[in-house]
């Protein structure tokens, strides 16, 4: 992309070397939650302490905070004017309070309270809102060709599928080679690389990836109107239906998979190599659903994979201490639709951005994705909330032998739960309205729109000369 395509604000094709800068954060990104979602509780509720009740209670509140936090971030973002631009002041403050909020909730001193992991997980999550909110604006703000976000989003997926891969593969060495595959070894571990990754992979961005000149605003609303206003466009209304189906589904499978592969499958020392070949598939499948959303659509191509999804999580619901290879096979093709999953619903986003602008005038990426990111996190606490509560429930404790009724609980949360939900969510998404033609539509009359408002300024100061550029 060329600068003065940048300084017009957008452009229709990004290099690949700038494709590859901006993921490059999708890294770290990745290697943060991946012991977010498998690792932390585990590891509080048995090395330290705490039950998976009051654990399950953290969660849910850490993330009913960043509910409330992620639009007024968002908003911030999008009405911020500095030299250094809208979102890169933000990625830049953001840094620090997430990385102080990791290492005192991944090495805490014994003996802790809930009250300490619930005030260090909620600044983690305002450190990494702040941060990674501006980061995604970014994005769907680079390029308003509905392609070019797809491929936007295709590489940081890539990155995040590659730190997704490394750090499980660097727990499979742990447990298979070190013999080391205590939670706490392995946070102390990921808390350490993080401090030395997240930075690198910032400046990456910040000082090749420049910042497109925001939209000309007409009015300005309130955050609070704003969220109103958003909510009303029907694209974004279904688009949030589905991610919460979506993020539960996938929240309640992940708040048990540690205890399912140990107690159910009895294989407990193989979830790194169970999610080395998950991720792995997951990177090479990128393409075909690439591929598949310029036959078929985006909302068709991300419906095809929930129904992939939900089929081969049910069969994996089936499995016992015997049958590790066939849940590994099962496991593998579920994770095809990974890729899916993570970049389709974000690129779909961006192009109801571009619907948002055409009717408000105002550009509002961050609000959009800031909302995205909190339905996100709101469907993650009540997925762990609901799965690690009903688990208790049921007499499960991680500490002593399984009963009957908590390895059917854990079969219920693990498979037979998520695949209803994977269901659900392909039955919303599969008539979308927001297709590439209509985007293509839109673009269009916005592109009219503006050839119209120059020409109006040209006739009415004939002393200025030629248009300003768009």
């Amino acid at each position: 992309m060329s600068d003065s395509a940048q300084t017009q604000g957008f452009a229709s094709t990004l290099s690949r070397r700038q494709l590859l800068a901006y993921g490059c954060l999708g890294f770290p990104v990745a290697v943060l939650g991946y012991p977010l979602g498998l690792f932390l509780h585990p590891y509080y509720a048995d090395e330290l302490g705490l039950g998976l009740a009051a654990i399950s209670t953290v969660l849910l509140v850490s993330r009913l905070v960043d509910f409330a936090t992620d639009p007024l971030i968002g908003w911030l973002s999008d009405h911020t004017r500095s030299p250094f631009g809208r979102r890169k002041p933000y990625m830049v403050l953001g840094l620090p309070v997430m990385l102080t909020g990791i290492w005192m909730l991944f090495t805490p001193e014994a003996p802790v309270t809930i009250w300490y992991m619930l005030f260090w997980n909620t600044f983690m999550y305002l450190g990494w809102t702040i941060m990674i909110l501006p980061y995604y604006a970014l994005g769907a703000e680079i390029s308003n060709n509905y392609m070019v976000r797809a491929q936007i989003t295709a590489s940081r997926q890539l990155f995040v599928i590659a730190g997704l891969i490394g750090v499980s593969a660097l727990i499979w060495f742990f447990q298979s080679v070190l013999d080391r595959d205590s939670p706490g070894e392995v946070l102390n571990l990921l808390a350490t690389f993080l401090f030395f990754v997240f930075p690198v992979a910032l400046v990456v961005v910040l000082f090749t990836i420049k910042e497109p000149p925001p939209t000309p605003v007409a009015r300005r609303q309130s955050w609070l109107k704003g969220l109103r206003s958003m909510l009303r466009i029907g694209p974004f209304r279904r688009l949030v239906y589905v991610a919460i189906a979506i993020v539960i589904g996938e929240a309640s499978r992940h708040a048990v998979l540690v205890f399912f592969m140990q107690d159910v499958l009895q294989a407990g020392g193989r979830i790194g190599q169970a999610y080395t070949a998950y991720y792995l598939f997951g990177a090479m499948a990128i393409p075909l659903w690439q591929w598949l959303a310029k036959r078929v659509g985006k909302h068709r191509s991300l419906a095809i994979a929930m129904i992939n999804s939900a089929v081969m999580v049910l069969f994996t619901g089936f499995c016992g201490p015997e049958d590790y290879n066939i849940f590994l096979v099962l496991f593998v093709l579920k994770g095809l639709s990974f890729g899916a999953f993570a970049y389709l619903p974000v690129a779909m986003i961006a192009d109801i951005v571009d619907v948002d602008t055409a009717v408000t005038r105002q550009s509002r990426a961050g609000m959009f994705l800031a909302v995205n990111a909190a339905i996100d996190k709101i469907g993650i606490a009540i997925g762990m909330f609901l799965a690690l509560q009903l688990l208790g429930l049921s007499g499960y404790d991680p500490q002593l032998p399984m009963t009957t009724a908590g390895e059917w609980m854990l079969r219920a949360e693990y498979a037979f739960l998520p695949s209803f939900f994977f269901l659900l969510a392909s039955y919303l998404v599969w008539n979308y309205p927001l297709t590439s033609a209509r985007h293509a539509n839109i673009v269009a009359a916005l592109g009219r729109r503006e050839q119209w408002e120059q020409r109006q300024k040209s006739t009415t100061n004939p002393s200025d000369g030629a248009p300003a550029a768009v």
